[in-house]
């Protein structure tokens, strides 16, 4: 095959893009297309090569996976191995433990499949994943087992073609549906991914034995699609979708009509783009290491500047893996066998490595005896918090009724939040001589008809709470209370109402809250006494995490403050939908007036003296959660005072 510099310029925008967009560049919205990109230039370039040794019967399965192991595994393997010692010095257990399974993962190209479940690619805390980007080299990886296979029947290259299209029209369908209703694994998975990259194929058909036509319209038409699309997408568009057909074709109209001779091709040669698209694949593998584990280790969110030297340091590092793993490996001259024993070898001894940090739950020996301390002690209760996985639960599940047969009985009805909470509301309701009865579901919140649209955690929502609200409306439980990771929830790209999905914009806002209202009243109509409690932010990094680094820096008893603004800036436009949902007479519980004070203090409080109250980015240690279960009970003492007072008066 003959060398075409301009499709190494093609790789260098798509490597920028995913670079620049994982850098929080705002200007580069879209760059995470950039992989579309790249499954279409992989396409292209290994069913050419393909197609030459097929048509000269040359062709061997064995050979090319010698090649793709080659191109592939030593930088990749090189990248896993650096990534070690960073993760021991710095992640807490639980985060090590993940990372120990993200790299098995990764090491056996199947980590697609496991950040699925794991991980929303474009969720905040997805940047401190060091792993994470390895997702798209399992895409990859899985389509060069598979496709090579359709040429070991000796079948006609016209037959093979028709196939190949027919599969790339079904994923690209599939995609579509997947983008409206599994968002997740339709990002993840190949079934809905190799549309893409056979788009490159169906390329190299068409341009395998005759002469490419060179068209310098089509060509620059061709990366202005992809352009466009880095600059315009952002991470509420669906992809992959019918959406991802702009780049995906625009990167075909370039491969199959660019070349030196036309504007987009001379632009795309220039030497620098050339080198950088020489380095692409190696720093693609360093850049979300370098910039997960920056993240990790700052205190604070890295500034512009800050991640503009990261990206300085990635192409670094790009250029001696390039010069020093990728070239001496792809090019050497040892024999099958024994690449094969050499990849065994290494999958064994990394994959071994990171089974310890899984089955020994993230090495907690790593710490030192204060820091291992704080970590054991700072945690959330997920006690009785379904998950999709678990189908369609009980509602109530009997071992989610505490102090059953007590004259009053109350329930907790919510997501994570409610879960993390609850605990502490059994607690104090005991002490009352109380019950409680926790209906808490992940991803859902506690309004009928209303859930978050691309979290596929979110799925049977409905369906829970609507059977949450019959069990409440028919049993005798005399309080509710509401609760939810409200700031997650109402700030999600996607908000699915009465089973139709929709952007979260203001325009969908008073539907939200006309659902919320009508969830409310229906409890109040059934006699039942409602509390909402109201959020806090959702911070940008683990405050266990934060906390762990000060004591990590000799601070035997740290704290977390947290600006008050921030906090009424974070929270604004929850408590805007909170405020117009929520009836009068309904009791108000504010985390505001537990960690701010009541007066106007100027830092509230998430950690003091060496105690967390929240664990992570927003879920309430046991802590935290008794600090807010105190302020609901005196919240709900008032209020009863002010109903006995009202009933005397009359």
């Amino acid at each position: 095959m003959k060398y075409r510099s301009e499709i190494d310029g093609l790789r260098a925008i798509a490597v920028l893009s995913v670079i620049f967009a994982h850098a929080n560049f705002a200007t580069f919205g879209g760059g995470f297309i950039g992989v579309d990109v790249f499954f279409v230039i992989s396409g292209y370039l290994i069913t050419t090569i393909i197609l030459g040794e097929y048509a000269q019967d040359s062709f061997s399965l064995a050979s090319f996976y010698q090649r793709r192991a080659r191109r592939i595994l030593p930088a990749l393997f090189f990248v896993l191995l650096c990534t070690i010692p960073f993760a021991w010095m710095w992640l807490l257990p639980d985060a090590y433990q993940s990372f120990s399974k993200s790299f098995i993962m990764a090491t056996l190209s199947v980590s697609n499949i496991y950040f699925l479940r794991k991980a929303d690619y474009f969720a905040p805390e997805a940047a401190e994943v060091p792993l994470l980007h390895t997702w798209s080299l399992g895409v990859e990886e899985q389509f060069y087992v598979l496709f090579p296979l359709l040429f070991l029947f000796r079948l006609k290259t016209r037959t093979i073609f028709r196939i190949v299209l027919v599969v790339a029209l079904a994923s690209l369908i599939a995609s579509e549906f997947g983008a409206r209703y599994y968002p997740s694994a339709n990002y993840y998975l190949l079934p809905t991914r190799a549309w893409q990259i056979l788009c490159g194929s169906l390329c190299a058909f068409f341009a395998h034995g005759r002469t490419r036509p060179v068209n310098g319209t089509l060509s620059l038409a061709g990366l202005g699609m992809v352009l466009v699309a880095v600059f315009l997408f952002d991470p509420t568009t669906r992809v992959p979708s019918l959406a991802a057909l702009l780049p995906v074709a625009g990167a075909c109209l370039f491969l199959l009509f660019a070349s030196r001779d036309t504007i987009a091709g001379r632009v795309l040669s220039l030497s620098p783009l050339v080198w950088i698209g020489k380095i692409s694949f190696s720093a693609y593998l360093w850049h979300q290491p370098v910039f997960a584990f920056w993240r990790i280790r700052s205190l604070e969110p890295p500034s512009q500047w800050t991640m503009a030297g990261l990206i300085i340091v990635v192409f670094i590092l790009a250029a001696l893996s390039w010069r020093f793993i990728e070239q001496p490996f792809r090019y050497g001259k040892a024999s099958l066998p024994r690449v094969a024993c050499v990849v065994v070898a290494c999958v064994a001894g990394l994959t071994g490595f990171a089974s310890w940090g899984v089955f020994k739950e993230g090495l907690p020996f790593r710490l030192a005896p204060d820091v291992r301390t704080f970590v054991e002690n700072t945690s959330w209760s997920e006690r009785c918090l379904f998950q999709v996985k678990d189908d369609s639960p009980d509602v109530p599940d009997k071992e989610c009724i505490f102090n059953a047969g007590t004259a009053k009985t109350y329930a907790i009805w919510g997501d994570s939040i409610g879960a993390s909470l609850a605990p502490a509301l059994q607690d104090a309701l005991l002490k009352r001589g109380a019950g409680l009865v926790q209906l808490t579901h992940g991803y859902c919140a506690p309004i009928i008809a209303v859930s978050t649209g691309r979290a596929e955690g979110a799925v049977n929502c409905d369906d829970f709470n609507r059977r949450a609200m019959a069990y409440l409306l028919q049993s005798n439980v005399d309080t509710v209370v509401l609760t939810a990771f409200w700031v997650n929830f109402f700030n999600a790209p996607y908000v699915r109402i009465d089973n139709a999905e929709y952007p979260t914009r203001d325009t969908f806002i008073p539907d939200i809250e006309r659902h919320f209202r009508e969830t409310i009243e229906t409890l109040k109509a059934g006699g039942k006494r409602v509390l909402v409690i109201y959020p806090s932010p959702l911070f940008d990094k683990s405050i266990k995490d934060v906390m762990a680094a000060q004591i990590i820096k000799g601070e035997a008893v740290p704290s977390f403050e947290y600006p008050t603004a921030d906090f009424k800036a974070v929270t604004a436009k929850s408590y805007s939908i909170l405020d117009a949902a929520v009836p009068s007479g309904v009791t108000k519980v504010l985390p505001e007036m537990v960690f701010c004070g009541q007066q106007a203090a100027q830092m509230c409080f998430f950690g003091r003296d060496g105690v967390a109250y929240i664990a992570d980015r927003g879920h309430y240690t046991k802590a935290g959660a008794t600090m807010v279960v105190d302020q609901l009970m005196s919240e709900m003492g008032e209020a009863e005072k002010a109903s006995a007072m009202a009933v005397e008066t009359n």
